[in-house]
C-alpha cells in the first residue's frame, strides 16, 4: 500500500514519546474536525439569515389614506354613500358614510369592530375583501390612534 506524504501540522509530532505523538496527533485531529462545519450547513446557515434578513426588510410601509380610501371605495362605498349604488339601500346604513378620509376617520372604532374584529362587513363579504386588505385597514386605524 502507498504511502500518503501528508505535511503535518504545526506542533504535531513535537517532542515526546512515539506512543504521545500518536495520541497527540489523534487528539489534535479530533478536535480539529469538530471545528469545521461541512459546506451544506455553512449555506443553510447563510440561507436562513439571508431569508430572514430579507423578510424584514421587506416589512409593508404603513397605509396610506389614499389606499385606506381605494378600499373604501372598493368595498364599502357601493352602500356607505351619500347615494349608494347597492340596490338594497336608498340610504346609507346607520347614516355612516365612508366616501372620504374624514368620514372614515370618524367611524375608525365601528370599522374595527364590524370589519376587522367581527369580519361582519361587507355585508356577506360580497365586494370579497381579503385578509390582507382587513389587516391594511386595521393598521391604518391603529396608527392613527398614536
Amino acid at each position: 500500500m502507498a504511502r500518503l506524504n501528508v505535511p503535518q501540522r504545526v506542533g504535531w509530532g513535537q517532542g515526546g514519546r512515539r506512543g504521545q505523538r500518536r495520541t497527540t496527533v489523534r487528539a489534535n485531529a479530533g478536535l480539529y474536525a469538530m471545528r469545521l462545519c461541512p459546506p451544506y450547513v455553512a449555506a443553510a446557515v447563510l440561507m436562513t439569515a439571508v431569508t430572514a434578513t430579507a423578510s424584514f426588510a421587506q416589512a409593508p410601509a404603513p397605509p396610506t389614506d389614499a389606499e385606506i380610501l381605494a378600499l373604501m371605495r372598493a368595498h364599502c362605498v357601493v352602500c356607505h354613500a351619500a347615494e349608494p349604488t347597492h340596490e338594497a339601500f336608498a340610504k346609507a346604513p346607520a347614516g355612516v358614510l365612508l366616501e372620504t378620509i374624514p368620514q372614515v376617520a370618524a367611524n375608525a372604532a365601528r370599522i374595527m369592530t364590524q370589519v376587522v374584529v367581527n369580519r361582519a362587513m361587507p355585508l356577506g363579504n360580497q365586494t370579497g375583501m381579503t385578509e390582507e386588505e382587513r389587516d391594511r385597514i386595521a393598521a391604518w386605524i391603529e396608527g392613527r390612534n398614536k
